[in-house]
């Protein structure tokens, strides 16, 4: 089964998805949990699931179509129903609010516009190729400036919720509230504010332990471009730049491509875990349409480093962990989806660093 690369779009950040089956499906017995579960019936679910980008509620790692049943299967319908309709049981019904949400969504929009053949976007030569990566370079060091104003922000707020409450006869209560401003900053891109003082600091320090492997990343290029320069470094030019295949994404890279590594400890290759398209990209390496960037301000490049650092550093793809592209900045939730779905969207990593250190300057999207 072929896992999706890690794309940042355009107009966001999403998985590309497969092909939707054909509008106006339908079962004749209920799938899922205490469903019939007749296999040509799961099969028509597990593809239309498979039709829905992991933003909108569909499997990140997609179904196998085989008729069968189980806990993946049911859980995927789950995930589907909390997304789209807020309530989940885990069954899709012949004519329940279920399948018109994927029959709407999979396969059942109006056809588009008849228009020509997409031009593909310009194609970098290799002097803006070469120009484009020492730029990469040179916003390295701002980047890790953006990472150690959110690892500030995360100790400050970790401070505050171990910090005892200010007694009645304190001189100095407004100290107490130190950090307070720290943890709305989180709580804005990571929800955690349900959530127990023990779970909130578990998480915080979650967060800091993948900002503290984007140093790295960021520290480790830094320290080798003098020596072997940028133009075998972790950050390159996407070798399908200037083909319609590269028109609607601006990065991408692989799911814990890092540390991503053969037996022998040569780096893992794409075709190594069954990664769709090229099966030659090295997975220990972000790749940038560099054609289409070409004018981007390095604000907006600086949170698409560390957007597509926090895949990078992150758990691998077999990891339940993972960070994915659950939602981006030009999705109506993006400051709405739930903690779960927040921590493992790369999107919110990149915001957070970029309001720690920008503040008031940011807009969503930014620019």
């Amino acid at each position: 089964m072929a896992q999706q690369i890690l794309m940042k779009l355009s107009n966001g950040g999403c998985s590309s998805c497969d092909p939707p089956p054909a509008p106006g499906f339908s079962i004749s017995g209920s799938v899922g949990r205490g469903g019939r579960n007749l296999p040509q019936d799961a099969r028509t679910i597990q593809s239309a699931l498979n039709g829905v980008c992991p933003a909108d509620g569909g499997p990140i790692l997609k179904l196998d179509v085989d008729g069968m049943v189980g806990p993946i299967t049911i859980a995927a319908i789950e995930k589907y129903q909390n997304r789209q309709l807020g309530w989940s049981d885990g069954r899709v019904d012949p004519d329940g609010p279920t399948i018109h949400a994927l029959s709407g969504q999979s396969g059942g929009q109006a056809a588009p516009a008849k228009a020509g053949p997409k031009a593909p976007p310009p194609k970098a030569t290799a002097q803006q190729n070469a120009q484009f990566v020492e730029r990469i370079g040179s916003l390295l060091p701002r980047a890790r400036h953006w990472i150690s104003m959110a690892q500030l922000n995360i100790d400050m707020a970790s401070d505050y919720l171990r910090r005892a409450p200010a007694g009645r006869n304190d001189p100095f209560p407004s100290l107490h509230d130190i950090g307070r401003g720290q943890l709305a900053l989180f709580d804005k891109y990571f929800h955690t504010q349900k959530e127990p003082t023990t779970t909130k600091l578990a998480q915080l320090q979650r967060a800091k332990r993948l900002y503290d492997s984007m140093t790295t990343v960021i520290t480790h290029s830094l320290l080798q471009a003098p020596m072997f320069g940028w133009g075998v470094g972790y950050f390159q030019p996407d070798p399908a730049d200037g083909t319609i295949a590269a028109l609607d994404y601006v990065a991408y890279t692989f799911y814990g491509g890092w540390q991503a590594r053969r037996p022998d400890g040569k780096p893992r290759l794409s075709g190594d875990d069954n990664y769709k398209g090229a099966k030659n990209l090295r997975e220990d390496t972000i790749f940038f349409p560099v054609g289409q960037l070409l004018t981007k301000t390095d604000n907006f490049m600086l949170e698409t480093i560390i957007h597509e650092l926090a895949h990078f550093v992150g758990p691998g793809v077999r990891s339940p962990d993972r960070i994915g592209d659950h939602t981006y900045d030009t999705k109506a939730n993006f400051l709405t989806v739930n903690n779960w779905t927040a921590l493992h969207t790369a999107e919110c990593y990149g915001y957070f660093a970029a309001e720690s250190a920008l503040r008031n300057a940011i807009t969503i999207p930014i620019h």
